[in-house]
């Protein structure tokens, strides 16, 4: 899986994950799969970037810079 990524909240784990931008734009896909593996089908995934991110999907993509805060917070 390469990028870009979008970073959106899973209510199956209710966690942050990066998600390949490829599978958000492909119409009738009804799972997306996370940088990580995690798997959810798409009415758990809210476009939204709140909340704890998945560490795993940080290590393997990256910690996203926001405009606010360029250095994460653990």
């Amino acid at each position: 899986m390469t990028g870009p990524f979008i970073w959106w909240h899973s209510h199956y784990d209710d966690q942050v994950h990066a998600f390949p931008l490829a599978q958000i734009t492909q119409v009738g896909r009804g799972i997306l799969a996370a940088r990580c593996d995690h798997t959810a089908h798409r009415d758990l995934i809210i476009d939204s970037a709140d909340g704890m991110r998945c560490f795993r999907c940080v290590l393997l993509v990256g910690y996203p810079e926001s405009p606010a805060r360029a250095t994460p917070i653990w």
